[in-house]
């Protein structure tokens, strides 16, 4: 149950990693070779729309987190 807030976690850490890389080569290059820094190009799959199948995936594995933990609370005061 705990594994959709588990891959969600994962998600965002990865999209962090991969920003901060992306930071670091640019001010790298800002730093030590400011002539040569690259043009920003924003990604393709910036333009299109996310896929809904992987959005009602997650939609899902978020929702059965929560009702286990509302169940969890409510077993508690019982």
């Amino acid at each position: 149950m705990l594994e959709g807030d588990y891959k969600r976690r994962r998600r965002e850490i990865e999209d962090r990693r991969v920003l901060q890389h992306e930071l670091a080569t640019l001010v790298a290059f800002a730093f030590h070779q400011p002539g040569r820094m690259p043009d920003y190009k924003p990604p393709a799959e910036a333009s299109a729309p996310p896929p809904q199948q992987s959005d009602a995936g997650w939609d899902t594995d978020h929702e059965r987190v929560r009702g286990l933990l509302i169940g969890m609370a409510l077993r508690g005061r019982g």
